[in-house]
C-alpha cells in the first residue's frame, strides 16, 4: 500500500526533494509577480486609451464652444490639428509599447506555468519513488528481522 504525500513530512526527503520544492516555490512566486505585472500593464494601457479618448472629447467640446463664440478654429492641416495628431501619434506609440510589454509578460507567464507544471510532475514522480523505496525498505527490513529471528532460535 503506497504511503501518502503526508508521510514525507515524517521522513527526510533527501538531497533532491528540498531543492525541487524550493524551485517550485520560487516559480510560483514568480508566476504571481508576472500575473500582477500583466494586470498592471493592461490597466495602464486601458488608462492611457481612456485618457486619450477623454482629451479628444474635451477638445471637440472646446472647439465647438469656440465656434459658437465666433472664434475661428483651425481645421485639418492647421497648427491645432498638428498638435492633436502628434499627441495621437505619441499615445498610439505608447499603447503599442505597452502592448509589446504585455505580450512579453504573457510569454514569461506561460513559461512560468510550464515550469510549474513540470516541477509538479517531478514532485509527484519523486513522491512515488520515495514511497516505493520506503515500501522496499520495509520489506527488506522485515526479511532481515525474520532471518535474525531464525538465527536466534
Amino acid at each position: 500500500m503506497p504511503k501518502s504525500v503526508g508521510t514525507m513530512q515524517n521522513h527526510s526527503v533527501g538531497c533532491c526533494g528540498e531543492p525541487l520544492l524550493r524551485r517550485l516555490a520560487t516559480l510560483l512566486s514568480q508566476q504571481a509577480t508576472l500575473m500582477a505585472s500583466n494586470e498592471a500593464f493592461k490597466k495602464q494601457a486601458e488608462g492611457a486609451n481612456d485618457a486619450a479618448k477623454k482629451y479628444m472629447e474635451e477638445n471637440e467640446k472646446l472647439q465647438e464652444k469656440l465656434r459658437e463664440a465666433g472664434v475661428e478654429v483651425p481645421e485639418v492641416g492647421g497648427k491645432a490639428k498638428g498638435g492633436v495628431e502628434e499627441d495621437k501619434k505619441n499615445l498610439t506609440e505608447e499603447v503599442r509599447k505597452l502592448k509589446d510589454e504585455l505580450d512579453a509578460t504573457k510569454k514569461a507567464l506561460q513559461k512560468s506555468d510550464s515550469d510549474v507544471k513540470a516541477m509538479k510532475k517531478q514532485a509527484e514522480n519523486l513522491t512515488a519513488e520515495y514511497d516505493r523505496l520506503l515500501e522496499e525498505h520495509s520489506r527488506l527490513q522485515a526479511k532481515c528481522d525474520a532471518q535474525q529471528d531464525k538465527k536466534s532460535d
